[in-house]
């Protein structure tokens, strides 16, 4: 009995490629893990709010902190979880701003581009070149034009 060299090496590489790996499982009521635990992390901070706060300042700082905490559990800004997209705006206003370069000029160099600036504000403008196709590329699509039906 001969046995297939090259089948017995595609059969013991085979492995499954799991689909579906960008999508997070879903825990209870339809939610994820994450979605439990910001929405759980909210319910929290409102029992709190209720025990420290009377009745009129809580409905405000209630409704505050479940449209926030809401907000983080469900709300994907351009396709990011809410918590990432605060970060990158916190990073962005956090980060020094980088100029990649910024001419210093001598004083003696300083003259040169003042008379090189007036110079070019008094000088025509340039006139525009023309690029004309090759002759073999006008050959060729006067071709297609007159082949083409």
């Amino acid at each position: 009995m001969i046995i297939d060299r090259c089948s017995l090496i595609t059969e013991k590489m085979y492995a499954g490629v799991p689909q579906f790996i960008d999508i997070e499982d879903k825990i209870a009521f339809g939610l994820t893990g994450k979605q439990l635990l910001w929405l759980g992390a909210g319910v929290a901070l409102l029992v709190v709010a209720y025990t420290a706060f009377d009745s009129q300042l809580f409905l405000v700082i209630g409704l505050f902190i479940a449209v926030i905490f809401g907000g983080f559990a469900f709300w994907r800004p351009q396709g990011v979880p809410l918590v990432t997209f605060v970060g990158y705006t916190f990073q962005y206003f956090a980060k020094p701003r980088k100029y990649i370069w910024k001419r210093v000029y001598r004083d003696d160099s300083l003259e040169r581009k003042k008379a090189a600036l007036a110079q070019s504000k008094n000088a025509a403008p340039p006139t525009p070149v023309k690029h004309l196709p090759a002759r073999g590329q006008l050959k060729r699509i006067a071709w297609e034009l007159d082949t083409r039906k």
